[in-house]
């Protein structure tokens, strides 16, 4: 792989930017301490989506279907919540360095 390519995968190898008919997502590429913020999180993502489905709640859109994917897409954020976390308490936030899942 060239350097050029290089600079645009994520910190676990995944491509940084997802670009498809309609979908362009910018994922950060590299680590923020040592490159800054170029692009977004998973995190970042899921809040866009939150934010589009509580405003077909909020309108006639409101249905249950909704209502559980409202709740699906916590239960992911509060994941990798739990996974930052652990990495920061583990000392690897931010580090290409596996982290212990179990407490």
């Amino acid at each position: 792989m060239s350097e050029n390519m290089e600079k645009f995968r994520s910190m676990d190898g995944t491509d940084a930017i997802i670009d498809q008919e309609y979908i362009k997502i910018i994922f950060q590429h590299g680590s923020p301490r040592e490159v800054g913020i170029n692009g977004c999180r998973i995190e970042d993502v899921i809040e866009v989506l939150v934010q589009r489905l509580l405003d077909f709640q909020g309108r006639d859109m409101a249905c249950e279907e909704n209502a559980r994917a409202l709740y699906h897409l916590e239960e992911a954020r509060e994941a990798l919540l739990l996974r930052r976390q652990r990495r920061e308490q583990q000392g690897v936030l931010g580090l290409r360095a596996p982290h212990n899942s179990v407490d």
